[in-house]
């Protein structure tokens, strides 16, 4: 471990508890106390970044110029970038991302982790439910975990690597706690958690109905033959349990921002599950070594995020002055299907959602839409572009531990996007006038 990581942990941990206490409200201080959490992510990041792949950095670097050029040019025609946005505009969304992560240390019991695995239909539909379920919770370390443990005693193949991007993808429609409906909540803030969780997650049951249908038309033979994931109703214990607390905190607390209450229920709910399983050192001695170790690792999240922070504080800046023109002239349903072609071409092309959704959003906000409709939109764009692009990080990582190409990967799930692509269009529209 390189003498930075565990000061960049600390960092990141500053930052996490500094945005929840200044959540509830807390602190009475003659400044904005996000801007230490702002400032402590932005040193974390400057400290992590050489840990990231070329590639990444290659992207955040033209980010942060692009960024930068757009504020510049702001200033110089007499407009005014927020400081505050630049310094501090996604620490909620960055908190909760690095705070779910520690769900990692709770997430499957010893049961899952040392069962021989299971093979057959039934073990494919259990392993694609039990990821489902999981990565709605712990996110990108549901798929690794998974994946890991089948791929030591059968490596894996295209069949097994396109079953479970599509399916973890999918979760980016519905999930409250996924880094998706992060970006979405924190980018538009009166969009209704609820609403969009009704939206969505029929999406994502269509796009998981629509992986097994292929499976059992095209793959038959590999279905019987699948090695999958020991999955229980133990299994599904942590995930039920932070969707109890997160509804009755939100109920109670209303006026808290729900990312507040999602990262503040899932670092205690991690510690309870520690202290129940092992005693009170060992609890905070692994809550600690998350800390040095864990939280470091979201440093691809933690720089992409800042770096978009600075396209959506120049490209707000330019809109005040009338230089960006607007390519539409009013946002329904017809305007999102649209909006969401556009977005997966450019998906397709390595453009990371969140870079779209930062660059898109001050536009689309002058024509004052329906924010949960945008907000589905951008979901089913998150969905479906990291499915089908080279550049996603599921792609990557799944290629990195797995040596399974990024660019094959992508290639493989266009024709599953292209069909979602088609339901989605039509999927808006009854969004649009049945559930909004």
């Amino acid at each position: 471990m390189h003498r930075r990581q565990p000061l960049a942990g600390i960092l990141i941990f500053i930052m996490i508890v500094v945005t929840i206490v200044d959540g509830f409200n807390l602190f009475k201080l003659s400044f904005n106390p996000l801007w230490i959490a702002g400032l402590a992510g932005w040193a974390a990041a400057f400290l992590l970044i050489s840990d990231t792949p070329n590639i990444l950095r290659i992207q955040i670097s033209m980010i942060v110029l692009v960024g930068l050029s757009l504020g510049l040019y702001a200033i110089s025609i007499g407009g005014q970038v927020d400081p505050g946005e630049v310094i501090s505009g996604n620490t909620h969304l960055l908190t909760m991302v690095a705070a779910v992560g520690f769900l990692r240390l709770v997430a499957f019991p010893a049961v899952d982790r040392n069962e021989a695995l299971p093979t057959g239909p039934k073990a494919y539909l259990q392993t694609l439910v039990g990821l489902n379920i999981s990565a709605s919770v712990i996110n990108i370390s549901a798929p690794i975990l998974i994946a890991d443990r089948i791929h030591r005693t059968h490596p894996l193949q295209r069949f097994t690597s396109q079953s479970m991007t599509r399916v973890f993808c999918g979760v980016a429609t519905w999930s409250p706690f996924f880094g998706a409906m992060a970006v979405v909540l924190n980018y538009l803030g009166g969009a209704q958690l609820s609403r969009i969780i009704v939206a969505g997650l029929p999406f994502t049951i269509m796009g998981f109905l629509l992986v097994l249908l292929e499976a059992k038309i095209r793959y038959p033979d590999k279905v019987k033959s699948f090695v999958g994931y020991p999955m229980h109703l133990q299994s599904l214990t942590v995930p039920l349990l932070l969707v109890f607390t997160v509804a009755l905190v939100s109920w109670l607390m209303p006026a808290v921002p729900v990312l507040i209450i999602i990262s503040l229920s899932a670092i205690l709910i991690t510690l309870a599950v520690l202290l129940y399983r092992e005693n009170l050192r060992l609890a905070f001695k692994q809550m600690g070594n998350y800390v040095i170790e864990g939280l470091p690792r979201i440093v691809n999240e933690l720089t992409l995020f800042l770096a978009a922070g600075l396209i959506a504080a120049g490209m707000s800046a330019l809109i005040q002055q009338g230089v960006v023109p607007n390519p539409f002239d009013t946002f329904n349903a017809t305007t999102a299907a649209k909006l969401l072609g556009i977005m997966l071409l450019l998906a397709a092309m390595g453009i990371h959602p969140v870079i779209l959704i930062s660059s898109f959003t001050p536009l689309i906000l002058t024509l004052e839409p329906n924010l949960n409709l945008l907000a589905i939109t951008y979901l089913l764009a998150w969905n479906l572009g990291t499915t089908s692009s080279p550049l996603s990080g599921t792609h990557l990582v799944f290629q990195g531990r797995y040596n399974i190409p990024s660019w094959k990967a992508a290639m493989w799930n266009w024709p599953y996007a292209l069909v979602m692509y088609g339901l989605a269009v039509v999927w808006l529209q009854l969004v649009e006038g049945f559930l909004l």
